[in-house]
């Protein structure tokens, strides 16, 4: 809850208290209705009312008519002592109500960027993909300290994305009102720093149906702060809301589905991605030789080129690796090896797996039923995938990590855990796991893109975070890596 929110909430509960006690001074009831209105003003003016604070607001309007009422009545202020029990018990079980639901979905920030730079965020649209569709990509990239611009919300249209989080998470739509009142880091058309003469990219991919590119905006953050072109790409027809710059939206196809089995579907839906990350470095070659905006001209250097990609997005970075030579190194975050039966023997280009304790979300029945499935059947499409990710680990003749995250889930890797704050002790507070997922993303493509060498993947030092172990195979040494000029 914020500053406010925390403030209203306190002014009801002690008012209910001096209500119920039955303290009748008219003065107090008058200080307690100024109060809350004041704090009330001051919240709709400065954070913006929610949903999720109703049950505050309706506690604060029961008490103020109620105060009203015995300020105004003959009866005085007495409250009558064969209700009090009632009326207090029931008034704590609202108040519990009223704190724990703007709790759960809050109004959250992201953590304080890390990196030297300030970020910038801009949407391009790209007509022409495979399929003929058309693409959205949006950027975050460094700026100058003193960069100008509004600072930038999740989206610029909060709508379809509080339909798309509804209909993933089965929840009322309303409970996710409040995504339009969060507040990046981001500066919307700042421009890019100037200190350096091109910046590395690394490009991003959602997970399936029911993520966009608005899924991980914790590590777009960090990576634009640390001095990278951060681009995610929306795969229009998969996503689950591929939001246009003029607000049209995009929502999955009829024929898109979970993707499960490493079959003719899943591999598919694989090529599909491939493709639309070849036509976007396509397009950013265009965009880097001529900019019609001016923001990118002669700024990309795309021959430093990172993916990054999680759930069916990191799938989509394996198979990137082995068909795209534009593409330097890749981290895949809990993508299932649906990649083709080559990949383990000709993959020569270095990638980190990072993956979670728990790397499926769980699927009720029904769920598994509305996909064709049984229980038995995704149990036996989860050893097929543990199987085939230990023949990738074994057998890939290129540099490869494989960072496991105790402690975690699936989610983890999204902002999903910040926007539903559920309490969970199994799992490791959310902002220390993003922060140690940022901490080897970083890592990891300041090594394999600007030839710099870090601890957290030389191949030989043990991890400093007790959550974490990592694996490898294949390192080359710090004195092989070619340093670009930067």
């Amino acid at each position: 809850m914020r500053f406010l929110e925390v403030l209203l909430w306190t002014i009801a509960v002690a008012w209910t208290a001096w209500r119920v006690a039955g303290a009748g001074r008219w003065r107090a009831d008058a200080a307690f209705i100024v109060s809350a209105a004041v704090a009330a003003a001051a919240h709709a003016a400065s954070e913006g009312v929610r949903v999720q604070m109703i049950p505050v607001y309706a506690a604060l309007v029961a008490l103020a008519s109620w105060s009203t009422w015995q300020i105004c009545s003959r009866g005085g202020l007495v409250v009558r002592r064969w209700n009090r029990v009632a009326t207090a018990s029931i008034a704590s079980i609202w108040l519990a109500i009223a704190a724990a639901v703007p709790t759960v979905f809050p109004v959250f920030h992201y953590d304080t960027l890390s990196g030297p730079y300030s970020i910038g965020t801009t949407v391009y649209e790209l007509a022409g993909a495979p399929r003929g569709r058309s693409l959205v990509v949006q950027l975050w990239y460094p700026t100058p300290p003193d960069a100008s611009g509004a600072i930038a919300g999740i989206t610029t249209h909060p709508a379809p994305l509080e339909a798309a989080y509804g209909a993933f998470t089965g929840l009322p739509r309303s409970l996710f009102d409040r995504l339009r009142l969060v507040r990046t880091h981001a500066r919307a058309g700042a421009p890019l720093a100037s200190d350096r003469r091109s910046l590395p990219v690394v490009l991003f991919s959602h997970g399936p149906l029911g993520a966009n590119r608005s899924q991980s905006i914790f590590q777009m953050e960090a990576l634009a702060s640390a001095g990278f072109v951060a681009i995610a790409i929306d795969h229009t027809g998969y996503a689950s809301a591929a939001i246009f710059p003029d607000g049209r939206v995009v929502f999955p196809a009829a024929d898109a589905a979970w993707p499960v089995f490493v079959d003719a579907r899943s591999t598919a839906m694989l090529q599909t991605w491939v493709a639309d990350v070849r036509f976007v470095l396509d397009r950013l070659a265009g965009l880097n030789a001529h900019d019609p905006r001016g923001l990118l001209t002669g700024r990309l250097d795309l021959d430093r080129v990172g993916y990054l990609g999680a759930s069916f997005g990191g799938s989509v970075v394996v198979q990137a690796l082995l068909d795209e030579p534009r593409i330097k190194a890749g981290v895949a975050e809990d993508g299932k090896p649906y990649f083709s039966d080559a990949t383990p023997t000709d993959l020569t280009r270095p990638l980190m797996y990072m993956q979670s304790a728990a790397p499926y979300i769980p699927s009720t029945d029904a769920q598994l039923a509305r996909w064709g499935l049984t229980s038995t059947a995704f149990r036996t499409a989860e050893q097929d995938h543990y199987v085939r990710q230990m023949q990738l680990f074994g057998r890939v003749p290129g540099p490869i990590y494989n960072v496991y995250l105790r402690r975690t889930n699936h989610l983890t890797f999204s902002d999903l855990p910040l926007i539903i704050r559920v309490p969970d002790r199994s799992l490791m507070d959310v902002r220390r796991a993003h922060r140690i997922i940022n901490a080897y993303t970083l890592a990891f493509f300041d090594r394999y893109l600007n030839g710099v060498p870090g601890a957290l993947v030389d191949g030989h030092t043990p991890s400093p975070y007790a959550e974490v172990t990592v694996a490898s195979r294949n390192i080359p040494p710090a004195v092989e890596l070619a340093r670009n000029e930067r």
